[in-house]
């Protein structure tokens, strides 16, 4: 913990325990189909439990909830060995109360609409994720291989990679897009799929609890009747724990279901069996008393194209053997929506502050582009992303300098920016994968 003697043996310590934890688990709940397990709250507040879950939540950073306690404030004021011992103490006693969760509503990329995230207090995010720490590996042992979503040792990248696989030979695709899904997961029923697994009425009662805590929005709070909202710690584990009943009765017959969270495509040999797939799609869906966006959800040729996790599948002309191939490049609003950021970031920067400065605030997030769309054919993309960002520099730096010139290649050209550290996305970009 903070300025404590050996901090990082201690959290690797209490990482190891959690992780040979988990493998115990994992593996019980392999053997056992059925197994319920009913002794699991003296391991959400054990003290490795609690050590790695705030190791966790700190590490994703995340703005301040309803109480405005932030990350920082906790490390800098009020202690982090002592919200621990708060909340080891009240999980113990069973007096452990949620707080009322923010709303916040964030844009979608390249969309008017916005999303909406609900923020819970970071007391809140620490127990969410000591309890998912020592009940996501039974379920996770049950989950099927065409789920990708928040799930460990799964990515985003491995589901774009095997859809990348299957349209070779499966080129008719049903885009199935789920209707406020995080929203509106019925409570009942979600309770009765944890229950599965856990009978530990103690856990069971805090997840019920945090499924209940209060909706803050414009002063107002409101209690919600159904819905897992998106921005808890737990809210990932419970859309898959309810989402797979879906793949449990999905058929392959019905083509090749691919899941992110929610989500999900269909990989289908004809159009027929595509038509036959949106049915039963609809039917499942229907009875897990959710519902399919019937305007966002659609059957499509790969000659046409598809958006699936930040890529657009669709087929091209390879360039070395000149013949039709398959091929998945950022789609547009994955290119627009890293450029929003960096406009974002460089915004935020006092002008005051060096070039330097500022260049080093953006490097992560083209990094991060970069790492992950260099699984695709995106070095077209990589070389629209950095004009981008020489532009936002250009205007930063005339901004700095309150400059005029409409454009300011002359005194800052884009070789000024790479002196002062700037990256070059195409170079992190495979080269051989060019579309």
């Amino acid at each position: 913990m903070e300025a404590m003697p050996g901090r990082n043996a201690k959290a690797k310590t209490a990482q190891q325990w959690v992780r040979g934890f988990q493998r115990k688990l994992y593996a019980a709940a392999k053997k056992n189909g059925t197994r319920r397990f009913k002794i699991l709250q003296d391991k959400v507040w054990k003290r490795e439990t609690l050590e790695e879950a705030w190791r966790r939540v700190a590490a994703n950073h995340g703005s301040a909830g309803v109480d405005g306690q932030t990350i920082e404030w906790i490390k800098e004021k009020y202690g982090v060995e002592r919200l621990l011992t708060e909340i080891a103490k009240e999980l113990t006693e069973e007096t452990f109360n949620p707080g009322m969760i923010r709303r916040v509503y964030i844009p979608k990329p390249g969309r008017r609409e916005k999303r909406p995230l609900g923020i819970p207090t970071v007391k809140d995010r620490v127990a969410q994720m000591a309890v998912k720490l020592v009940i996501e590996p039974l379920f996770d042992a049950d989950f099927l291989p065409c789920s990708y979503g928040f799930r460990p040792k799964r990515s985003n990248q491995q589901a774009a990679e095997k859809v990348h696989q299957l349209i070779n030979t499966r080129k008719w695709v049903v885009d199935v897009d789920l209707k406020s899904y995080f929203d509106t997961i019925p409570h009942e029923r979600l309770k009765q799929r944890v229950r599965t697994r856990v009978s530990d009425s103690r856990t069971l009662a805090l997840i019920w609890k945090w499924l209940k805590a209060k909706v803050l929005e414009d002063g107002k709070a409101t209690e919600p009747e159904r819905g897992s909202p998106q921005g808890g710690v737990l809210s990932p584990l419970l859309s898959n724990i309810y989402l797979h009943q879906l793949d449990q009765m999905w058929k392959r017959g019905d083509g090749e279901l691919i899941r992110y969270a929610d989500d999900l495509v269909i990989l289908c040999y004809s159009r027929e069996q595509a038509e036959k797939a949106l049915v039963r799609v609809r039917e499942i869906v229907t009875g897990l008393g959710l519902e399919v966006n019937e305007e966002k959800t659609k059957i499509r040729h790969i000659a046409e194209g598809f958006d699936f996790l930040g890529f657009t599948f669709r087929e091209g002309i390879s360039p070395k053997s000149g013949r039709l191939v398959r091929v998945k490049v950022p789609r547009k609003k994955s290119i627009q929506s890293i450029g929003q950021k960096v406009k974002a970031t460089l915004q935020k920067t006092c002008l005051g502050k060096p070039v330097r400065e500022a260049i080093a605030r953006i490097n992560p997030k083209l990094r991060g582009w970069a790492n992950y769309f260099k699984i695709g054919n995106s070095y077209v993309a990589a070389l629209k992303v950095q004009h981008r960002v020489c532009e936002e520099l250009r205007i930063f730096v005339r901004r700095r300098h309150s400059r005029k010139d409409r454009r300011g290649y002359r005194h800052w050209p884009d070789s000024f920016f790479y002196r002062e550290g700037l990256l070059y996305v195409p170079n992190l970009i495979r080269r051989s994968n060019a579309a």
